[in-house]
């Protein structure tokens, strides 16, 4: 798909249309102004080389070549700009022809459909393709605490945190670029980061 940019006249954001993608996209239409056509905006954040930042609709885009911040007013109004999925698709990163392209990898699930903290949190998934190597491994970690396994010895495992969680993470060790090493779910200030390379903690 094609990326389009804003026009240099750029009219306000149509926020009904904003969504901010766990896979480094943001998307929206600029409202209409009759006669000119409708322009819908889709921006690849994963590529870009100076930072970027998009305040609108109480939302906070930001956008480095090494991390992707989303922070909403609540965590409810996050995970609604998110399209009602705090990770989904998990892809490997590669060149071709001089341009990123993206590979399946895995398919990562929170079940935390409503963005409201009030029962036990599961996170989980499954692979998707034969992208990711067999050593791969993905952990949690609530509140700064023990590293739990979610992917290890080739296989994923289920991981529950209790719903008084401030802060959930999720790091990846892999031998083969993904798009992201670490993810981080700030609670307290409903702010979602995204970070390419982060060493995985020993423990």
């Amino acid at each position: 798909m094609a990326l389009a940019a804003p026009t240099a006249t750029a009219a306000p954001i149509d926020c009904t249309t904003l969504q901010a993608t766990a896979t480094w996209d943001i998307r929206y239409q600029e409202q209409e102004q009759f006669p000119n056509p409708v322009n819908k905006v889709r921006l690849d954040l994963y590529t870009v080389t100076k930072p970027y930042r998009l305040a609108a609709c109480g939302v906070v885009v930001t956008a480095t070549p090494q991390t992707y911040t989303i922070q909403a007013k609540s965590t409810k109004a996050l995970l609604a700009v998110m399209g009602g999925s705090w990770l989904g698709d998990f892809y490997g990163v590669g060149q071709r022809g001089g341009q990123t392209v993206y590979f399946d990898a895995a398919v990562l699930t929170i079940g935390l459909p409503d963005g409201l903290f009030q029962t036990t949190v599961k996170i989980d998934g499954y692979f998707a393709g034969s992208y990711l190597p067999p050593g791969v491994l993905m952990a949690v970690r609530a509140d700064a605490g023990t590293l739990r396994p979610l992917v290890y010895d080739g296989s994923f495992r289920s991981v529950e945190v209790t719903p008084d969680v401030k802060t959930l993470e999720i790091v990846v060790k892999s031998s083969k670029p993904v798009l992201w090493e670490r993810w981080v779910l700030d609670v307290v200030h409903s702010k979602l980061t995204f970070t390419k390379k982060f060493p995985f903690p020993a423990k």
